[in-house]
């Protein structure tokens, strides 16, 4: 089975915000580093760590600009028949300039903003959220996005396509009865107003961003697990695991950093045995004053569910999801977590396709429903992710079920790290 593997970003390591001329960093890039000016003369927001095969660096443009026209096309870009292995690949790292050249080939009106003589492009869902993370932790001179809609270039689905509120982060499809009834999201011209949210609706906007160096290879292949891998390496050694394999607490390899971090190199879910359902994510709110904006970001992070479920259950002592992961054995193990915000969309990434209706998905048996991540929100709500469309959204800590039918219960996937780590 092919891996598609990503070194953990260097735009996640926290220094000093930096501006440098354009003429230390070219386009082989060679001399670059995050929060330098680009090639482009845009600010390099990521950096993958090496050579990927869409390039290693991306750079965005400064500002926001007004979309102007709607997303467009009334169906799929990629044909009337689309497989959802093209829809979550269009939301990977390295996928925007892929992405933008089918909107052009599909004649989508938003395209029209992005000429292909030139080597900017919509950015894909992954893409565009790092740049948010990026600006929201680093605060880059001379960059100010606002608080505004941004589309991304992928899909969700055939009528759906993926915008980002750079008020707080929050990547939406609208699909799915997030605003009932909706049929289309492609068509919009100013965001929503969602239930629940203070945020007032605008006009849609665009960030331009580029890759650099020039792609190397086509995108990796498979890009979904459609069966599991029994690797006696991965499982008894905790060495030299592919997405997919069985790991050592017996649930399935969702991320390979690419080489070890400081929390070590894979990530692999629990087994549907090992699921928990109906548990608040706090008993009571944890306090708006206890985390910094830039630290609830860097909760998102993968990497960081190990810490938060850790300081979740050292601080309120209480029965809350942190609490109840860290005390039960799966697998023989009891090292288990509450997955961050972003290693649970690596599993929703792998796993989450082929279900039919409301039945459990084929690979992993996840329900579609609400899975708590370990991410505070704001100090009285928390990030969870519906395994339906991937949508990720805030909810009340201290709720246990949907409060809107159907009353679904809430539900806990813990999930583990393991493999060689850095020496601190």
């Amino acid at each position: 089975m092919a891996v598609f593997t990503l070194a953990l970003p260097v735009a996640w390591v926290v220094v000093s915000p930096v501006e440098v001329d354009a003429a230390t960093c070219d386009n082989s890039g060679k001399g670059c580093s995050v929060g330098m000016t680009g090639p482009g003369g845009g600010i390099i927001f990521y950096d993958a760590g090496s050579q990927q095969w869409w390039g290693r660096f991306l750079e965005a443009k400064k500002s926001a600009e007004p979309a102007r026209v709607p997303w467009g096309a009334a169906e799929s870009i990629y044909g009337a028949v689309t497989s959802q292995a093209i829809q979550r690949r269009s939301t990977a790292f390295g996928m925007g300039r892929l992405n933008t050249e089918q909107m052009r080939i599909a004649d989508v009106t938003l395209a029209a903003r992005f000429p292909a003589n030139e080597d900017w492009y919509l950015p894909s869902k992954d893409e565009l959220s790092a740049l948010y993370d990026f600006w929201k932790t680093r605060f880059p001179p001379g960059v100010n996005y606002g608080a505004v809609p941004v589309w991304t270039s992928s899909e969700s689905e055939g009528t759906f396509a993926w915008y980002q509120l750079f008020h707080d982060g929050t990547q939406f499809t609208d699909a799915n009865a997030v605003i009932p009834v909706l049929a289309t999201n492609k068509n919009y011209l100013r965001s929503p107003k969602h239930t629940g949210s203070d945020f007032a609706p605008a006009p849609m906007r665009i960030i331009r961003v580029r890759a650099f160096p020039p792609p190397v290879a086509p995108p990796p292949t498979p890009w979904l697990v459609t069966a599991l891998t029994t690797n006696p390496t991965c499982s008894l050694f905790e060495t030299t695991c592919t997405i997919g394999d069985i790991g050592p607490g017996g649930g399935i390899v969702v991320y390979d950093a690419g080489s070890p971090q400081r929390w070590g190199r894979y990530l692999e879910i629990a087994p549907k045995a090992c699921e928990l359902s109906g548990i608040p994510f706090a008993t009571k709110p944890i306090g708006a004053g206890v985390a910094t904006a830039v630290q609830r970001v860097r909760g998102k992070w993968i990497g960081a569910g190990v810490t938060n479920t850790r300081r979740l259950a050292q601080r309120l002592r209480v029965n809350g999801a942190a609490s109840a992961v860290r005390n039960m054995n799966c697998g023989g193990l009891n090292d288990w977590f509450l997955p961050s915000k972003d290693e649970l969309n690596e599993a929703f990434r792998w796993l989450s396709h082929s279900r039919t209706g409301l039945k459990l998905t084929p690979i992993g048996q996840f329900e579609r429903g609400y899975y708590w991540t370990s991410s505070d929100y704001n100090g009285r709500t928390a990030w969870t992710q519906y395994f339906a469309d991937g949508q990720q959204f805030d909810r009340v800590q201290t709720l246990a079920a949907n409060l809107a039918p159907p009353s679904r219960p809430l539900l806990i996937r813990p999930m583990r790290a393991f493999g060689e780590r850095l020496v601190p």
